[in-house]
């Protein structure tokens, strides 16, 4: 019993924390507010939203027009608000989100992360999620599509016509064509126009000009996947991610379901600006706080510095009389 701390003297303690006027318990209640205040808004967003992180930065302008560079994402579960939607499915029913068909999913690439990230302190991490949109589902052993859009974020394609390989030109580049197509360019010259781009495993492809049909994206089938999962781009991206993007090294792949953090509901313009740069907002915040407690004490004892000297101004007048 006697290694048992007396109630009294924890409340006691307790008291003397709330109300010392010392700058550095001053400073530790301000920050043990905020973490309080922070925390009880982490646990509402996560019951509202069903996943964790339920807030993320857009990084890149993979995604503009329709998502910017420090644009705050609200990130849903998957399930909620509806069933997940990827741009083939919802072409058929209509639903768009985010000026284009389908969902846009915030995902792990490849499945990476880190104790950061699982919690949610994402400018902490050195693993951020992707978030593009989800294209289509490939099941295992399917062939993997790669969707290609030569407008980038200029324009959204209205549907994506599959397309074929047909020779190489004098650079190297794989002449790419629409598979209705009966003629197949050959031996193309270097100040041929079109819209080149390259893979993962450096192969490099070359879409002529002339088939670039305006409102037209195109889909170009390759090898059979290893696992099913969703294939994902950036509206802004000339190409899908699979085989196209690299993390660590290593090319990203079909997305997993468990790999996916959640769906974006909406976003909030110029807020995701405070994440990116968390360092200089903690030091503004703790040079703040410290400022006003500095200012509240001076403030403080000003008024009782003045009445010291008023009584002692008084005890001095009678000693005249």
């Amino acid at each position: 019993m006697a290694d048992n701390q007396d109630p009294q003297g924890i409340r006691a303690q307790i008291q003397a924390f709330r109300t010392s006027d010392h700058w550095a318990v001053s400073l530790a209640r301000d920050i043990l507010w905020v973490v309080a205040v922070v925390g009880c808004i982490a646990l509402a967003l996560y019951l509202i939203c069903g996943t964790w992180p339920a807030v993320v930065t857009v990084e890149s302008g993979s995604m503009e027009p329709h998502m910017n560079i420090g644009d705050l994402v609200v990130v849903v579960a998957p399930d909620r608000f509806g069933p997940l939607q990827t741009w083939d499915e919802a072409h058929a029913t209509g639903y768009q989100k985010f000026g284009d068909y389908g969902d846009v999913i915030i995902y792990r690439p490849n499945g990476q992360t880190d104790f950061w990230a699982q919690i949610g302190l994402l400018p902490l991490s050195s693993q951020h999620p992707i978030i593009h949109r989800a294209m289509t589902w490939v099941d295992a052993g399917s062939p993997e599509p790669t969707y290609i859009n030569p407008y980038g974020g200029e324009a959204t394609p209205l549907r994506y016509t599959p397309i074929t390989v047909s020779n190489t030109t004098t650079y190297g580049y794989y002449i790419l064509y629409p598979q209705d197509n009966a003629t197949a360019l050959q031996n193309l010259s270097a100040s041929a126009q079109g819209m080149g781009f390259g893979d993962a495993a450096g192969t490099k492809y070359f879409l002529p000009q002339q088939y670039i049909t305006n409102g037209s994206g195109f889909v170009m089938y390759g090898d059979a996947t290893t696992h099913g999962g969703y294939i994902t781009k950036g509206d802004n991206n000339p190409v899908s991610d699979e085989g196209y993007i690299t993390v660590d090294n290593q090319a990203i792949e079909p997305v997993e379901k468990q790999w996916v953090v959640g769906k974006a509901l909406f976003t909030v313009p110029y807020v995701g600006l405070l994440p990116l740069h968390i360092w200089w907002v903690i030091i503004i915040v703790i040079i703040g706080m410290v400022a006003w407690d500095w200012y509240a004490k001076k403030k403080e004892e000003g008024p009782a510095k003045k009445g010291g000297k008023q009584k002692a101004a008084g005890k001095g007048s009678r000693k005249n009389k």
